[in-house]
């Protein structure tokens, strides 16, 4: 189904030419060599569009993998998150460009960040390729197992939302970026692209576990 939308103009096109060929030739007979060679320039206009649809990236979500993380440092404190990245997957034959992430919680739309320092804010990614979205995290622990006080907060934040530039620091742990998921249970995950269709799909929220599932 989804290889027939990507190619549904082209093949619409080239069913329009051929079937005013056929009519020409039922109906317009003496016109036939003119109109056959008129028809003849047209039909490279679905090939064009063909090759065009053929030749295009293709973003794909393939699931989600955890990651354990530390935030802050030995001065301020650290606190232990795992985090998710979810996989974007290019299936076409060109690479996708700037591609951006975004979480999206009832009206509310955030940048997110690629995991790769070099590609944030936005991404390259090549064709047959994938690159990695850093998604959410949830806290852990601390890596001594003891809560360290920051700023006068003993806990910290329990599920943290990555933003463009990657993950806050300590100091921006109050922000409403960081509180976005907090007791949310579904949110979406939405890719763009400058040359490829947007992609979008439903994230569940388990944050008793400390977890995510793509849907």
């Amino acid at each position: 189904m989804e290889t027939l939308k990507r190619y549904i103009w082209s093949i619409l096109l080239a069913v329009a030419i051929i079937g005013g060929l056929v009519i020409s030739f039922l109906f317009l007979g003496e016109l036939n060599p003119i109109i056959a060679a008129i028809g003849g320039l047209l039909f490279s206009v679905p090939i064009r569009v063909f090759w065009l649809a053929y030749t295009s990236p293709i973003l794909a979500i393939k699931g989600a993998e955890p990651v354990i993380f530390n935030l802050g440092d030995d001065i301020k404190g650290i606190w232990r998150y795992k985090a998710y990245r979810i996989i974007i997957q290019n299936e076409g034959r060109s690479a996708a460009k700037n591609c951006k992430g975004y979480i999206i919680v009832r009206e509310r739309k955030e940048r997110i960040c690629w995991t790769v320092p070099k590609e944030r804010p936005n991404a390259t990614i090549n064709a047959k390729d994938n690159e990695r979205l850093d998604f959410c995290a949830f806290y852990k622990s601390d890596p001594s197992g003891v809560p360290i006080v920051v700023e006068n907060r003993v806990q910290p934040p329990r599920i943290i939302a990555s933003t463009e530039e990657g993950w806050p620091g300590l100091e921006e742990t109050d922000p409403y970026k960081c509180r976005l998921l907090d007791g949310i249970k579904e949110c979406k995950c939405l890719i763009t692209a400058d040359n490829a269709d947007p992609i979008e799909v439903d994230v569940a929220i388990n944050e008793r576990e400390g977890e995510i599932e793509i849907k």
